[in-house]
């Protein structure tokens, strides 16, 4: 399992980021709006992430962070995302239970991608993680897993899933997006430590 240290960070601050309760994107036209400028104007500062790709992203978490989350595997995303951004993949694949994280910088799209309306059939909550307003989202026939997109900058975010991959799947909804948040918390604290004073 998650070291415990790691566990109460999800737990903090899963239940203390939430700043719209989740239900689905079904938003009207102006909520989003809304919800899409709250995104940039709460933004506490811009982290580009232009460039930044495979090894450069698997060298986000220190090894003790690593040990932290129970991970004992990283490797650089063979295949991208549709824009073919490359991201990492941090897992626990040697013993059970076994889990993964991944992060993958999209420079090309926002984080307000799913506060459009009608653009996904998504739950969504806004969140903060680190400071930085951010997306969490998950389908809620999806009983694996949660994806969290850290608004890092206009028309960037950094996005972060978690997927628990062993039967049976102990977690609630809430358990599962609060581990995405943590990690997104950690690599977000890391992104800027490492590029935030460009």
């Amino acid at each position: 399992m998650i070291a415990p240290r790691a566990l109460v960070l999800a737990a903090l601050v899963f239940a203390a980021g939430c700043s719209v309760p989740g239900s689905p994107v079904a938003m009207d036209e102006a909520s989003a709006r809304a919800a899409a400028k709250a995104l940039v104007s709460a933004r506490p500062r811009e982290i580009r992430l232009d460039g930044f790709t495979g090894a450069q992203v698997c060298a986000l978490l220190t090894e003790a962070q690593q040990r932290e989350l129970g991970l004992d595997f990283v490797m650089a995303a063979q295949a991208g995302d549709r824009f073919d951004n490359r991201g990492c993949s941090f897992s626990r694949a040697g013993r059970q239970p076994r889990y993964a994280y991944g992060v993958t910088p999209v420079p090309q799209e926002g984080a307000d991608v799913w506060l459009r309306p009608g653009a996904t059939d998504l739950e969504v909550q806004v969140v903060t993680v680190a400071g930085f307003p951010a997306v969490q989202n998950r389908r809620s026939t999806d009983g694996r897993g949660c994806f969290v997109d850290v608004s890092v900058a206009d028309g960037q975010r950094l996005g972060i899933q978690y997927s628990y991959d062993t039967e049976p799947v102990p977690l609630t909804a809430a358990e599962l997006c609060g581990r995405a948040v943590a990690m997104a918390e950690l690599a977000t604290r890391n992104l800027v430590e490492l590029r935030g004073r460009r």
